[in-house]
């Protein structure tokens, strides 16, 4: 299913973030790479270590074709808290998230968590209840989360991707300077923004998800009109309000 997913998104256009893993993470992200498209790995080690060890080809072809992302400089260990950590940046990047399948103790329900909070869809594969190694997504499903019977359905849902949409790239290319003002939306945020502020504090002061903000933002940042600084916050650009 993992597979599946993985190369369904491909071919609609959507790039696949998942964080490099053994098992789900892994099989996600070679079903996104065999259909041509876009993965991106949120990796709890340095770039230039490789975790699993044997994921050492995956994790090249992950550069190659797509992105690593880490917030962890050259030389750090690896640690069990920095896996956790980067639920976090996972959720931050991602549109949906689909938990395909996770025991009690796993960090999928860490994501999924995020994902709530940030009204993100949350999908989840069900499987078998007397599955030890399913108790934590059928119990998301219990939850409230949406069942995912085919990756069609997610499809359905997302649309195309912004892979698979030229058109979408010859719009924002030609936005990309201060000479067109921002529009009543973009100068709410601006204002929001004073000196500078972080994804959650724009998402309580404007009452709109973060996902939303988070899309506005990046146009806002390739507009030239904010700035991003580190631990997810952004500033405006000298001359945004003007």
């Amino acid at each position: 299913m993992a597979e599946a997913l993985g190369a369904a998104l491909a071919e609609a256009g959507w790039p696949v973030v998942s964080g490099l893993a053994e098992g789900i993470d892994a099989a996600v992200h070679r079903g996104c790479l065999e259909r041509g498209g876009r993965p991106i790995g949120v990796l709890g080690t340095p770039l230039d270590r490789v975790y699993p060890r044997h994921h050492h080809d995956l994790q090249e072809a992950v550069a190659r074709h797509g992105l690593l992302v880490s917030e962890h400089p050259r030389g750090t260990p690896v640690r069990r808290g920095h896996f956790a950590a980067r639920n976090r940046l996972q959720v931050a990047l991602a549109q949906a998230v689909v938990v395909v399948e996770c025991p009690e103790s796993s960090g999928a329900l860490h994501s999924a968590a995020l994902a709530w909070e940030q009204g993100l869809p949350l999908w989840v594969v069900p499987a078998d209840a007397g599955k030890r190694s399913a108790l934590g997504s059928n119990r998301l499903l219990a939850q409230g989360a949406s069942p995912l019977l085919a990756a069609s359905d997610l499809i359905a849902q997302l649309g195309a991707g912004p892979l698979g949409r030229p058109e979408a790239s010859n719009t924002l290319a030609g936005t990309t300077s201060l000479t067109s003002p921002p529009c009543a939306l973009d100068q709410a945020l601006l204002a929001a923004l004073g000196q500078g502020a972080s994804l959650e504090q724009l998402a309580l002061a404007l009452d709109r998800s973060a996902a939303e903000l988070a899309t506005q933002l990046l146009h806002l940042e390739l507009t030239g009109h904010v700035r991003a600084e580190a631990g997810l916050r952004w500033r405006p650009a000298s001359g945004a309000l003007a």
